[in-house]
């Protein structure tokens, strides 16, 4: 069965810009000509897994018209530091990068993260491409104009909104992906799912036979509904000055999981699923869900192999969930000392609550823990 053609979205935020689902690697280079005449420079930042997969593809349509280099990565969370940032600064300056070179992103969240910063603090900002080749990055990371890198405070301590001039996805490079990182992109859309849109959690509780076989189709519906529930809320709320904090359902807490673990032992999907289950036991104590939707949600992220206990993923539990409360200080939404947390209420709804004392998040962990 053929695959439709490319859809394409726009995010109408202060700065619009167009997210292509469905698109092909090779016609980047067709698009970027149409776009940008006075591009003759442009810089892929990847890793090597990615570029001996997908760098071929990208640069058929690049070859003609542009001087291309590549600046390679390793994976891993720990890549996005300031020490990397630097690498990356000294290596643009000796292929002659200047104003006018135009940043490609290939890769998933991770590079998407760095290699968007660096896009935007370099000559103080060039141009972005984001290529998202992971379920995470086509989902979520990918949109939104989100940049950063890591600090020992916590994750994405610094950043900037930086939106890229395009979205590029191509489907076909989920084909590829580890279970892993399909985990990653699956706890991200559930989130998705549990902030604006119940049908699409329906969707994965029905169809949980044709995603585990990556049916294209079925795939394909998936990033659909889940990015565009991305480029709704970010088109109404670019700066996350309100409704945009939604789509840190989750990550409050899982940050500050990731962040004690040192990034290493716990994937983002880990730290997101398990903040999910975290929320939602908080959400419960505020009477914003019952215990049985609390229970469907935990039933749903076991379905795709995503944890709902932090021993479920490392040998030695954290004893002391004081620790984790203390991390969660370093949370950007906090404000005068308060903690400010999303938690969902329902299925298909999400608040922001302004009210969580320290020994309800306390519970909260210990409930996960």
């Amino acid at each position: 069965m053929s695959l439709p053609e490319y859809q394409k979205v726009e995010v109408t935020a202060n700065i619009p810009y167009p997210v292509f689902l469905g698109a092909q690697l090779e016609a980047l280079g067709e698009y970027l000509h149409s776009q940008f005449q006075d591009v003759e420079h442009i810089l892929i930042i990847t890793n090597p897994q990615v570029a001996k997969l997908y760098a071929e593809r990208l640069q058929k349509g690049l070859l003609v018209d542009y001087r291309v280099n590549f600046l390679f990565v390793p994976a891993g969370e720990t890549e996005k530091s300031l020490e990397r940032l630097s690498q990356l600064t000294t290596a643009a300056l000796r292929f002659g990068a200047d104003r006018h070179t135009l940043v490609i992103a290939l890769g998933g969240g991770v590079i998407g993260d760095l290699a968007g910063f660096f896009a935007s603090v370099f000559m103080r900002g060039i141009r972005l491409i984001q290529v998202p080749t992971t379920l995470l990055a086509q989902v979520d990371s990918s949109i939104g104009g989100k940049v950063a890198v890591n600090h020992p405070a916590g994750k994405n301590i610094l950043g900037a909104f930086y939106p890229p001039r395009a979205v590029w996805t191509d489907f076909t490079t989920l084909e590829s992906l580890p279970w892993e990182e399909v985990e990653n992109g699956l706890a991200e859309s559930i989130k998705h799912a549990l902030i604006e849109d119940s049908g699409l959690f329906e969707f994965f509780e029905t169809e949980e036979e044709s995603l585990k076989r990556r049916d294209p189709l079925i795939w394909r519906e998936m990033v659909t509904r889940s990015s565009t529930v991305k480029v709704r809320i970010v088109s109404q709320d670019e700066r996350e000055q309100g409704r945009r904090a939604l789509l840190n359902l989750g990550h409050s807490f899982g940050h500050a999981l990731e962040t004690e673990m040192n990034y290493r032992g716990v994937t983002h999907g880990q730290g997101v699923s398990i903040g999910l289950v975290a929320a939602a036991h908080l959400a419960n104590a505020k009477g914003l869900m019952t215990m049985a939707e609390v229970d469907r949600i935990k039933r749903l992220l076991n379905k795709f192999g995503l944890p709902t206990k932090i021993t479920e993923i490392v040998e030695t539990t954290i004893k002391d969930p004081q620790v984790l409360l203390q991390l969660m200080q370093a949370d950007k939404k906090n404000q005068g000392g308060r903690k400010i947390l999303i938690l969902p209420h329902g299925i298909g709804r999400a608040v922001i609550s302004k009210e969580c004392t320290d020994a309800e998040i306390l519970d909260a962990w210990n409930q996960v823990i």
